[in-house]
Formats: C-alpha cells, structure tokens, sequence
C-alpha cells in the first residue's frame, strides 16, 4: 500500500498544480464578475487538497505521523484566512490572495520535506502575514496618508540600511542581518517598501530633470549602501526598480535605456572589486570545471533539477537536502527534484500571474501614487522570483536572493505578504470609489427624472408605467380618463 501511495499522489498532486495554474490564467484574461467568483472559490479549495495531498504523502513517506497533524493544523488555518478575508473584502481581488497562499503552501510542505523544525518557524511567521494581511485592510480609509512623507521614507531607508552595515551581523560575509531579543531578521527586506513608498510619492511629481536628479540621488544612496554591506542580490533589485518606475513616470525610453548602460558598466565595476562576484561568474561559465569547488552549488541544483523528471521523485524519495542551502537560495530545485518540473514549471507561471495581475491592476488605477506603488511592488516581486530561479537553472549568474513566499526566511515572507496586502488596499479603494461614483450618478439621474415637467417628451410617469405593464391593462381606460 505504501507503495502505491507514493506512487500515485505526485500525479494527484501534479493534476492539482496544473489545473490551479490554468484557472489562474483563465481568472486573469475573464471580465465576468461571477466566473471571477466561482473559479477563486475552486482555487481555495484546490490549495487545500494539494496541501491535504502533500501532507499525507510525507507521512508516508517519513513514516511520520507527525505530519498529518501539521496538516490539520495548516489547513485550519489556510481556511479561515481564506474565509476571512472572503467575506471581509468582497471588493478584493480574491485570485492575487489565492496565489499568496498558494505559493505560501508549496514552499511549507517542501520545506517540511527538508527540515520539519523550519517548516514549524516558516509556518508560524505565515500566520502573521496573513493576520496582517486580514487585519491591514481595515485601516485602508488612511491609506492616503502614506503619500506625506515623501523624501522622508528615503530618508528612513538609507539611515535604516546604513545602520546595518556599520553596526549589523555578518551573514555569509555579507552585513545583512540584525538580531533583536534572539529574533534575527533582514531589515534590506522590509526597508524595500519604504523605498517603493519614496519612489511612487517622489516621482508621480517629477517634471524636470532636476526633480529626476534628486530622486536619483537618493535611490542611489540605497544602492551604494546596499553594495557597501555586499549585498549585492538586493542592490540589483532596488536599482531595476528605481529605472523601471522611472520609466513609467517619464515614459522615457532614453533615460530606460541609460539605466541598462549604467547597469552594465556597474556589473563590469563589481565584477572586478568583489572576489565572490569573480567566482560566481566562474562558476556559471562552467561549473563542472569546478564541481568540487565553486561550482558545487549549481551543478548539484542541475542534477536535482533533471533527477526529477517531469512527475518528481515523489516527496520524501529525493535527495534534495544534498543541495546546499536548499530551503532558501535553492527552494526551486528542491521543488523540481521531488514535485517534479511540470510542478516546477507551475511554480514559474504563477509566479508570472502574480506579475501580471499587479500589473493589470496598476494600469487600472488613475492616480498616479497608486499606480507607480503598485508598479513598483510587480517589477520588485517579478525581478526577484527572476534573478532565483534563473541563478538555480544557470540562465543567469547567482545572486543569493529567495524565492518569495516559497524560500525559507522570515523577513522575506512578512515582506511579499505585506506588499501583496498593500494591492489588494489598493484595488479595494479603486472598487469602493468606482462604485461610490456610480451611486452618486444613479442618484443624480434619479433626481433629475423626478423634477422634470410633464410634457411630450417625458410624458405623464404614473400613468406610463401601467400601461408598459400587461397586468394593469384593464386600468387602461380608467387612467386615460383621469389624466385628460
């Protein structure tokens, strides 16, 4: 019986990803408000059987029933906030939260696989991004207010990141990290949203070039700060959104294209001060020249990546705890060893969805705060799920960043779900004020249908509706007579 369990549920669990990938395309390009309802209530509860699926499996597997517990525990909890933030936000778009969760799920019961000890920390920081998420929107009527400070998130940022780098721990000879009472978090993480705020307050104003400069000039400052702490990975995210939010501000294609050739002569500038930056570009030229080495990582990750095949080695039957920091730097090759590469694919393009409904969203927005906020926080979530899964399948050279909301890390976790909650915010004050609009329209009409005089073109009302009526024609003759 073990046999066939283990067997069959990596298909079960395949058919599950792949029909929850379509019905995410199919919820992006529909216009009908109740397919849009009924195909994310099926999402949920495809997140749920997948969970449910996974869980049972690892059981089995490890021989564990532990894991069924762990289960129950998660699918309680996935349910009510899904439930929750249902029936809460009715104006929400519910697919973008069914993602969230979706990809928060994948990455517990891969990471469960891996070490069940993170999965229990991972899982409990996943609790409190989805309270925030629940609990963030209820305060959405002061939303306008994060439009004030303006420079002064630039300021926060830089201040807040250049205390880490003098005073911060190392990690992996980076200076990244900061510890609080035991808790050790990645404040580059959640200062990424007070720059995302300076960016959209600053430049939905900017019409000169020197309004551009000085805008310049402190996203810069971030950058340098960031590569002053070797934390490059981060440094390449902040500076491609700065030029592609500047982009949609100006709608320059010169000053895009300047940032891709300042971008280059950066690249060119690291490669030769970072020794680390020199032996990643080794390794990705050719990693098997130096598989004992420096290419230890990526080859292992190809190997897990193809050992997989298309259905996976079934969860508990790989070996992807061989790959080195498989739960963060690596998650995505642990999920195509033993989810298998259509799973791996699945993953992809959901993360793509999650792309292109915030930034279907953003274009739907007509102020511009709103619409470069959540420009912003696409091309920071799409650049970044990029740079992991192209430097795990030697598409690009490494650069040490997570996988959001798959990778283990708490910092990272929190990050996307608030910025994730932070669109929805958005989308549901687009939706209220829409409909406020079209109420205060209706009303307007209604008033203006009522104090119109009677005469030829409008005609007698009252008299009117009962003849447009089949069940009051025998009153015909009697209101022709009154109103003669």
């Amino acid at each position: 019986m073990r046999t066939y369990i283990l067997a069959l549920t990596k298909y079960a669990l395949t058919a599950v990803v792949v029909i929850y990938t379509v019905l995410s395309y199919i919820l992006l390009v529909s216009k009908k408000r109740n397919v849009h309802s009924v195909l994310a209530y099926l999402q949920s509860v495809l997140m749920l059987v997948f969970q449910l699926i996974a869980y049972v499996t690892l059981s089995v597997a490890m021989n564990d029933p532990t894991y069924i517990f762990f289960s129950i525990v998660q699918l309680v909890t996935f349910f009510i906030a899904t439930a929750l933030f249902r029936n809460l936000y009715r104006k929400a778009y519910l697919p973008l939260f069914n993602n969230m969760c979706f990809l928060l799920s994948i990455g517990l019961v891969i990471i469960s696989r891996l070490s069940f000890s993170s999965a229990w920390r991972q899982f409990v920081i996943a609790v409190g991004g989805l309270a925030i998420a629940i609990i963030l929107p209820l305060f959405r009527r002061y939303f306008h207010l994060l439009k004030l400070p303006k420079f002064y998130w630039g300021l926060a940022g830089i201040v807040i990141l250049s205390v880490v780098m003098l005073l911060g721990s190392s990690t992996l000879g980076a200076n990244i990290t900061w510890s609080i009472g035991g808790l050790t978090f990645q404040p580059s993480e959640f200062v990424k949203i007070l720059y995302l705020l300076f960016l959209a307050c600053t430049l939905k104003d900017v019409k000169t070039l020197k309004d551009i400069f000085i805008v310049g000039v402190f996203a810069g400052a971030h950058v340098l700060v960031l590569i002053g702490s070797n934390d490059l990975g981060s440094g390449l995210i902040y500076y491609v959104v700065f030029f592609f939010m500047l982009y949609l501000a100006t709608d320059s294609i010169l000053l895009l294209l300047g940032g891709t050739g300042l971008l280059a002569v950066g690249a060119v500038v690291c490669y030769h001060f970072f020794n680390h930056v020199q032996l990643r570009v080794a390794a990705y030229k050719d990693p098997w020249s130096y598989i004992d080495s420096i290419g230890y990582q990526i080859t292992q990750a190809l190997f897990a990546i193809g050992a997989g095949g298309a259905f996976g080695s079934g969860l508990g039957q790989g070996t992807p705890d061989k790959i080195p920091f498989a739960t963060t730097d690596f998650i995505f090759a642990s999920c195509c060893e033993e989810y298998g590469l259509i799973i791996g694919v699945c993953i992809i393009l959901i993360s793509l969805n999650c792309f292109f409904v915030m930034l279907k969203l953003s274009m739907g927005f007509a102020d511009k705060f709103y619409q470069l906020f959540a420009y912003g926080i696409a091309v920071a979530y799409g650049f970044q799920a990029f740079l992991t899964v192209g430097g795990q399948t030697k598409f690009i050279p490494l650069t040490g960043v997570t996988l959001p909301l798959i990778s283990y890390g708490g910092s990272s976790i929190l990050t996307t779900m608030i910025m994730f909650t932070l669109v929805e915010i958005m989308y549901i004050l687009r939706s209220e004020k829409i409909d406020e609009v079209r109420r205060q329209q209706h009303m307007r009409q209604q008033v203006a249908y009522r104090s119109a005089p009677p005469g030829p073109q409008t005609g007698y009302r009252y008299p009117q509706n009962r003849y447009q009526n089949p069940g009051n024609a025998r009153n015909y003759s009697n209101s022709s007579r009154r109103y003669q």
